[in-house]
């Protein structure tokens, strides 16, 4: 489930170490890198139509926001890697908040603990999300 984190960092270290090469064709632009992380959200998280143009939306502005960034740190000299992570963290955290508005509670919930976040909640016995201490009140 942490492929999701992992894709997001995986695309925004591409875009650092690419960017010298910016005119070899396979790299992947970051719209086209948004559209597949839409598709492959779209089965994980099983959302609607309008969901799914919404999360479109918001991972192109949001990839391309990040590709900005760090063609702007690079353009001034930064090699620091915790200057992309901060730039990638940054750019994580404003996904995770456009799309709250977007996904269900649950659907959020599932996102949360694909990116490796959501430590908090826990699956119930019916399937569905909850945080972990409404579960503990369950039971006692």
């Amino acid at each position: 489930m942490r492929y999701t984190i992992l894709c997001f960092l995986t695309a925004a270290a591409l875009l650092c170490c690419n960017l010298a090469n910016a005119q070899d064709p396979q790299q992947k632009s970051p719209e086209e890198m948004a559209i597949e992380q839409a598709n492959k959200l779209e089965k994980e998280l099983n959302l609607n139509s309008t969901q799914l143009f919404y999360l479109d939306s918001i991972l192109r502005q949001n990839y391309t926001g990040l590709y900005e960034d760090i063609e702007n740190a690079r353009a001034r000299g930064s090699q620091d890697q915790q200057t992309y992570k901060t730039l990638s963290e940054k750019w994580m955290q404003k996904t995770f908040n456009a799309l709250k508005g977007v996904l269900d509670e649950q659907q959020y919930i599932r996102y949360l603990k694909m990116m490796g976040k959501g430590k908090e909640y826990k699956k119930g016995k019916d399937g569905l999300y909850y945080l972990k201490e409404d579960l503990k009140k369950k039971k006692k």
